[in-house]
């Protein structure tokens, strides 16, 4: 189904999320060119529990930062005004829906830790990549974040029918977008793609999150929607423990495609197995 058939679908059934306003205020200041870095991290701080989050992740393992950073102006000024952004719309989309967790049929802190994981190894294979992808792997870390994202909109809106779909999917398993898409009419990269849209994100970061499980025909000449992809099945798989199925994910097409060479794959591959562990939320 395309995007324009889904959208109407998916707007009679749930109700998409605004942009955070800690992110549209962020936004608003890095377009003015009299704001710096002390006034955005201001602007972050001034959102308590979302600053809290924000430097319990600038502090994390995987930033490997030398110092501590314990404001949020210390971490714009460490991590970038873009990585701020990044990592402040983790910290308040996470905060935004911590009412559903403890549900017994979804695990909600696995789905977050997957999507921030692929993210991260999404950004991590953006920095290696050398052909022309056209975003910034600041930017593959907002899409890892959000291409789940479908999956909480529905947990919310249309929590019987999509647990029952997550159940069915676990029994026979035939993959939760495909039971989605019979049972709703559209799947959760649908959804996820439509909030991208929304928030003004760019056409790019849309069409990967709404293609991140195929078809494979959308994938061939959009190099960021086959990263995205082929990501999330890598992850995965260093999720299950296997790495060497992990590698095999990129073929030589896709490498070609991309850029990459076989030892990228496994030296983030390699990396990324020591990430899962310390992924904060």
């Amino acid at each position: 189904m395309s995007l324009s058939a889904a959208q109407e679908l998916i707007q009679n059934n749930v109700e998409l999320p605004t942009l955070p306003q800690v992110i549209a205020k962020i936004n608003a200041l890095v377009d003015d060119p009299d704001v710096g870095v002390r006034e955005i991290g201001a602007a972050v701080g001034e959102d308590a529990p979302t600053a809290a989050k924000v430097l319990k992740i600038a502090n994390s393992a995987y930033f490997g930062l030398r110092e501590k950073v314990v404001s949020t102006e210390h971490a714009t000024a460490v991590l970038g005004i873009r990585m701020l952004r990044t990592v402040a719309l983790q910290a308040s989309v996470v905060r935004q829906y911590e009412h559903l967790r403890g549900n017994d049929g979804f695990n909600l802190e696995s789905l977050w830790k997957h999507s921030i994981f692929t993210g991260q190894v999404c950004a991590a294979l953006a920095q290696r990549c050398r052909g022309r992808i056209g975003l910034a792997p600041e930017e593959f870390h907002v899409i890892g974040l959000l291409h789940d994202m479908g999956k909480i909109i529905l947990l919310e809106h249309k929590a019987d029918m999509f647990l029952q779909v997550v159940r069915e999917s676990r029994i026979s398993g035939t993959p939760q977008h495909v039971l989605e898409d019979q049972n709703f009419g559209f799947h959760h990269g649908h959804v996820g793609a439509l909030i991208a849209q929304a928030w003004g994100l760019p056409r790019a970061v849309s069409d990967a999150i709404q293609f991140h499980h195929g078809p494979r025909e959308a994938l061939i000449a959009d190099p960021v929607a086959a990263l995205v992809a082929l990501v999330n099945l890598v992850v995965h798989r260093i999720e299950e423990h296997e790495l060497e199925r992990a590698v095999q994910v990129f073929d030589e097409r896709s490498r070609a495609l991309l850029g990459l060479r076989e030892d990228d794959i496994s030296e983030v591959v390699a990396q990324a197995e020591l990430w899962l562990p310390q992924i904060q939320i």
